[in-house]
């Protein structure tokens, strides 16, 4: 179980500060030891993207843009190095640490890892990844309140909009595409179905919040 609650500020950056060589400098928090990360893989690697690609598009206009920085207490494992520097952001333990190798495509990443997320989340509650699947989701999933538990809020969230891109993928096609700067919403990728855009991420936080009328099969059956 994920046990730090700094990690799960999906919609905020954790601090904002001037380093030493006159920087502005963005930073994300991870407190966890590595066994911790590792024990849900696709969920860390989800989060720690959104953490770093949705302030980018936050940033101040101007020719020098702040530093991202995503600070750990303890060395991470290869796939979140990996994630943070494919979101071009720098990885701090006691002092910078380079990533070596070519980063990934930040898109293509989130892309599999959501896949990935929703195979996990199918095989552990026992469900087809289908519109009968999403619809046993949703009404297992309780309202929750972001502010008691932010940790099971955002899970529940990120699980129930993962499931939600791969029912659309399978009965519609479709795919993941990060947002650009400019449009707005608290995560940084929407699914776009022929030029159809679907902001699933939105339509999970209003199921989760338990906001009336909030129905993600119909959104699935009428993405229009």
């Amino acid at each position: 179980m994920l046990a730090c609650a700094v990690f799960s500020s999906l919609d905020r950056v954790d601090l904002v500060y001037t380093g030493p060589d006159g920087r502005v400098r963005w930073l994300q928090s991870d407190h966890r030891r590595p066994a911790q990360i590792e024990s849900e893989a696709e969920l860390s690697l989800i989060f720690a993207l959104i953490r770093l690609l949705d302030p980018r598009r936050d940033f101040p206009e101007g020719d020098e843009q702040p530093v991202l920085e995503y600070r750990c207490q303890h060395t991470p494992p290869a796939f979140l190095r990996t994630a943070i520097a494919a979101a071009g952001a720098e990885l701090v333990v006691d002092g910078p640490v380079p990533f070596e190798g070519v980063a990934p495509d930040p898109g293509l990443l989130l892309r599999l890892a959501l896949a990935a997320l929703a195979d996990r989340v199918a095989r552990e509650r026992a469900v087809a990844c289908d519109l009968a699947g999403l619809a046993q989701l949703e009404r297992e999933q309780p309202t929750r309140g972001r502010d008691t538990d932010e940790v099971a809020y955002w899970r529940a969230v990120v699980q129930l909009a993962s499931f939600t891109g791969e029912v659309l993928r399978a009965r519609l096609g479709g795919d993941w595409c990060l947002r650009g700067g400019d449009e707005a919403g608290v995560f940084p990728a929407m699914f776009v179905v022929d030029a159809v855009t679907i902001d699933v991420f939105a339509a999970a936080i209003d199921r989760v919040d338990g906001v009336e009328g909030a129905d993600l099969c119909a959104r699935v059956q009428s993405p229009v």
